[in-house]
């Protein structure tokens, strides 16, 4: 069976700032679910400055929970935007934190500010993009040859799936985590094999027709290597939110390749996406 290779033609900056924008409203509405009490305890928080989204999770430590979506995408960046998300950072006692550089941002000088405040290029990801046309395999799932089963998480199964998720991410969001599920946009799913847990991935999907995918635990090609039941998630929520109209798909491969081989790239160039710029995360190291 020839192996599907995944296109990595160029978008235009509009439809890059568009995929930006619909990762950024997922993100803010995740965030926004969270218990004001429990929130303000963590040093949770979320809120827009002048079209970008700025996250912060001071208690986690971890730099992908305090980042900023969309700088220099939905609107061209400023130096005075780019100090007033720092100092927000700062003001946090926050100093882990991530910043995102695209072949689409302004202005041109934008990667030059980031490096005059001290920052440095942390890690890549490959973003990839997919329209709503049909599945051209419109059979749920993949023939894996595993005994994988692809469930959505509900009310009687979400404590079950908020312990994996805190489990395999070393976090502590029991009384967050609960919360999405049943929340407007939100469907969760885990793969199951001999009926533990093996995998998960959520997706928002939100007014405009786009699906954001991710949450996805453990991250194929970082913390796994069996990438079998991602591969099965994917097919399984690309089929059902293109029942439900979704007119496009947003996720990433943190794992990026520059051969674009690597065994995500195949399951999702199978399932139509396609892999048009790279997001550079910059960092103070």
């Amino acid at each position: 069976m020839a192996v599907a290779t995944i296109d990595a033609g160029p978008i235009s900056r509009s439809a890059a700032a568009a995929v930006e924008a619909a990762e950024g409203r997922a993100w803010f509405d995740l965030y926004g679910a969270a218990p004001a009490g429990w929130a303000a305890e963590v040093g949770l928080a979320v809120e827009e400055r002048e079209g970008t989204v700025v996250l912060r999770w001071a208690a986690t430590g971890r730099r992908y929970f305090t980042r900023a979506i969309g700088l220099g995408m939905t609107a061209p960046a400023t130096e005075s935007l780019l100090d007033a998300i720092l100092h927000g950072f700062e003001e946090a006692g926050i100093d882990m934190f991530l910043l995102q550089s695209l072949p689409h941002c302004l202005p041109a000088q934008y990667e030059a500010w980031l490096v005059e405040r001290g920052l440095e290029p942390f890690d890549a990801q490959d973003r990839l993009v997919r329209d709503g046309r049909p599945l051209e395999r419109p059979e749920r799932g993949f023939a894996i040859g595993r005994d994988l089963t692809v469930e959505q998480v509900t009310v009687e199964t979400r404590d079950e799936w908020a312990e994996f998720l805190q489990t395999v991410y070393r976090l502590e969001a029991g009384p967050w985590l609960p919360r999405v599920i049943g929340r407007a946009g939100w469907h969760q799913y885990v793969a199951r094999e001999e009926g533990a847990i093996v995998a998960a991935r959520g997706m928002f999907l939100d007014p405009t027709g786009a699906a954001w995918l991710g949450m996805d635990g453990p991250v194929p090609g970082l913390w796994t290597d069996d990438y079998e039941p991602d591969a099965a998630l994917c097919a399984a929520m690309v089929a059902d939110a293109l029942a439900w109209g979704a007119r496009s798909f947003l996720t990433d491969i943190e794992a990026r390749s520059d051969d674009l081989d690597t065994p995500p790239h195949t399951y999702f160039a199978e399932l139509g996406f396609r892999r048009p710029y790279v997001r550079t995360h910059w960092a103070k190291l």
